[in-house]
């Protein structure tokens, strides 16, 4: 009793080494540390928000003038900032849903994998944020060495066994729900432009593997009517459509020309983006 007593004295002078926290102890700190990340993506979200809102005011006074064109290209813009959007929605839910399971944390490697699964899933949403928006690269970055630094202070003796393959799976399962909550989100506040986007997008120097003569996007076309469209061919048809249409693409009109839907589109412009063959602006 008297050598306890001793002993928390000395910690307490910082004279004794300090005794490992335990489970409940290394769970605030990781709460800590998870709020903070949490406060940082809210602050780029808000003003993301900020920026839809005033775009999308944008939209409605050219809609008014009867300058639909003109709305067109700012609806575009809405729906690049209505990705984003959807992106830091998504990290804030990961961040959320990563809180609650802790509360059912029972040792250092549940607490460790949890981590692990946490910081997949931030790795895979940040590649898509940064192909659409490099500005972010910054935010993201920090994030992820946030949550590295918290696997190795916290949990990284515990975690060895752990099969990678599980946490890739569990990443991916947490991710589409997190995405899920963050898609409603979305279709709560930020309604659609009441007109169909015209998004901005130069195709790069270094996609010259795709053909993009008045020809071939007409046979393309063609092609399009009378099957479905995989993948590459939707994006072979889109890169021949900005490069024909000055570096625009008119969802309505390409949609309705090919027969695909818009959703499909704009993957296949993010697929593009991710892999440098266009700069969506």
């Amino acid at each position: 009793m008297v050598v306890a007593v001793f002993s928390r004295l000395l910690q307490a002078l910082g004279l004794g080494a300090e005794a490992e926290p335990d489970l409940a102890e290394k769970i605030d700190r990781v709460v800590v540390r998870l709020e903070v990340i949490e406060d940082r993506v809210a602050e780029v979200r808000y003003r993301l928000e900020q920026r839809s809102r005033e775009l999308f005011e944008k939209v409605v006074q050219y809609l008014r003038r009867g300058q639909k064109s003109r709305a067109a290209i700012y609806a575009g813009e809405v729906s690049q900032i209505r990705s984003l959007l959807k992106m830091m929605y998504t990290v804030e839910n990961l961040v959320i849903m990563t809180k609650e399971r802790l509360k059912t944390v029972r040792d250092m490697r549940e607490l460790g994998k949890t981590l692990m699964v946490f910081g997949a899933a931030i790795n895979e949403i940040r590649d898509q944020v940064v192909a659409l928006h490099p500005n972010l690269n910054m935010v993201f970055d920090e994030i992820s060495r946030s949550v590295r630094s918290l696997v190795l202070e916290t949990s990284v003796e515990a975690v060895g066994d752990i099969d990678p393959t599980v946490i890739s799976s569990n990443a991916l399962e947490v991710l589409e729900e997190a995405q899920k909550k963050a898609e409603e989100k979305i279709r709560e506040e930020f309604p659609e432009p009441p007109v169909e986007p015209v998004i901005a997008a130069q195709p790069v120097a270094a996609a010259q593997g795709y053909a993009g003569s008045a020809a071939v996007l007409a046979a393309a076309e063609a092609a399009a009517r009378r099957r479905k469209v995989s993948d590459e061919e939707l994006e072979k048809l889109v890169l021949d459509y900005i490069r024909s249409h000055n570096g625009l693409l008119d969802i309505r009109d390409f949609t309705t020309r090919y027969g695909v839907e818009k959703s499909d589109v704009l993957r296949a412009l993010h697929r593009l983006a991710e892999r440098g063959l266009i700069a969506i602006s």
